[in-house]
């Protein structure tokens, strides 16, 4: 039995497939999938799976690429189109953030050094 990925009415739901015996080291595809199942819950929260899929999408990529994306997910096709969308959707661009707080610290302000 495999982990399963569901898309249903209450959200997009991770089930792991049964584990007999005590609970061993979370497999890379689990910890994809249950990364999957995040993102896609987190977008459909923000609204980004509301609706009908109407938008068509069709386009060439490299197929190292493509082929690296699907290994890491466990997704192919529509589906692995789908989450790469919703990665970039939610990206929170912690980063920009941290490194745009240069320079805001008073220099008054006493570190305890």
């Amino acid at each position: 039995m495999s982990d399963k990925i569901e898309n249903t009415s209450d959200g997009i739901i991770f089930m792991p497939a049964k584990i007999e015996g005590p609970s061993p080291k979370p497999e890379a595809a689990t910890i994809a999938a249950l990364r999957v199942a995040s993102t896609l819950n987190s977008a459909q929260l923000a609204g980004l799976l509301a609706g009908k899929k109407e938008k068509r999408v069709s386009g060439r990529a490299h197929e190292q690429l493509f082929r690296a994306a699907a290994e890491r997910s466990g997704l192919d096709g529509s589906e692995l189109i789908e989450y790469a969308l919703a990665k970039v959707a939610l990206e929170d661009n912690f980063a920009d953030r941290l490194l745009g707080q240069t320079g805001t610290v008073s220099r008054d302000i006493d570190l305890e050094f």
